[in-house]
């Protein structure tokens, strides 16, 4: 079992990767194999960075820093404008980057307001409000971190942004993110089953007709540590499952209903092949690491380090499940290779 500071090292924030700034009005990107917009339902949109280039949240003003992030523009005036934000899926909370805020950003009703880091101007003055301060810079306005959330899960939220200072327009850099938690794994039950924690729930893993190999319980695992992972987990827990030349079948259970989940695979040079219904959305990894069905996904052999091929993917279906069943063959000219497992939501 993980202690306390490696299962909060097994939580770890994810953030927007901007795909297209579709117009003044809309951006979409992904988040977690999830598609996510910013809409202005009467503000407008800026620019919008799709490649990375936005240094400005690499400060410590911002939890965690971003040292390149991709960014959104949203455009700020005297008069309140409206602007929408779409999860893609139910979310319990969302960490906000906010850059630049000379401006009062007002959530709508229900809404917590939770200031992580930020400038001594970065306030939170009521639960659902944010506000920051004209100045001269760098960094120009104020800038922080809030923890956004409500009573229960939401798939969308508004706010209105209007300047707190006597201009006529300014932009205020937003980039958001959620929390991933990833499983505490508490034992090896057996060759055949795996137990752990996520989000208060028992999950398993089980060999229908595969077998599983060690399962590091003690947040020793590293390899999920690398750029090929998204989120990196520098420690953490891992089960591992044997792939052989014939089709072997696992199921995890998730302990209750998930909208969706996310595996890194680790030391891939199998076929991993999801359930009829199931869809596989590659979120990072190496070039061998593909996804060439909608249920597929598959890994090269190659000597390391790393060894074989290594990524996430992000599993979801057309309606909430519980479990997921999985079949794993090699995919090379072996007799027997361990696949690393790590997953969250």
């Amino acid at each position: 079992m993980a202690t306390e500071q490696q299962v909060r090292a097994t939580e770890a924030p994810v953030f927007v990767d901007w795909t297209s700034r579709d117009s003044d009005r809309q951006a979409t990107g992904k988040l977690g194999g999830r598609t996510v917009t910013v809409k202005g339902i009467t503000g407008i949109l800026g620019a919008v960075d799709i490649n990375g280039e936005h240094t400005e949240f690499g400060t410590p003003l911002f939890t965690p820093q971003l040292p390149a992030s991709d960014s959104v523009e949203l455009r700020s005036r005297k008069d309140d404008t409206e602007f929408r934000i779409d999860f893609g899926g139910n979310v319990e909370d969302a960490i906000f980057h906010l850059g630049s805020l000379a401006s009062i950003v007002t959530f709508e009703a229900g809404t917590t307001i939770t200031r992580i880091s930020g400038d001594a101007d970065f306030k939170v003055p009521q639960s659902n409000m944010v506000t920051g301060k004209f100045k001269e810079g760098p960094p120009t306005d104020s800038n922080g971190t809030i923890h956004v959330s409500k009573s229960a899960p939401f798939s969308s939220i508004t706010f209105k942004l209007r300047l707190n200072y006597d201009g006529t327009e300014e932009g205020v850099y937003l980039q958001f993110g959620r929390t991933v938690e990833f499983v505490d794994w508490t034992s090896r039950d057996s060759d055949r089953q795996a137990t752990g924690k996520l989000g208060g729930r028992t999950v398993t893993v089980k060999g229908i007709t595969g077998i599983l190999g060690p399962v590091d319980i003690n947040g020793e695992h590293t390899e999920f540590g690398t750029p090929l992972f998204t989120p990196q987990l520098p420690a953490s827990d891992s089960v591992e499952l044997r792939s052989r030349k014939d089709d072997t079948e696992f199921r995890i259970d998730f302990g209750g209903n998930v909208e969706d989940a996310i595996f890194h695979l680790g030391s891939l040079a199998s076929i991993v092949t999801f359930e009829a219904g199931t869809t596989i959305t590659r979120i990072s990894g190496d070039a061998d690491f593909k996804v060439p069905q909608s249920n597929m996904v598959t890994g090269k052999f190659k000597e390391g380090p790393p060894t074989d091929s290594n990524g996430t993917i992000h599993v979801s279906k057309s309606a909430p499940f519980s479990s997921i069943t999985f079949k794993l063959r090699l995919n090379y000219d072996g007799t027997e290779e361990g696949v690393y497992l790590q997953f969250g939501r």
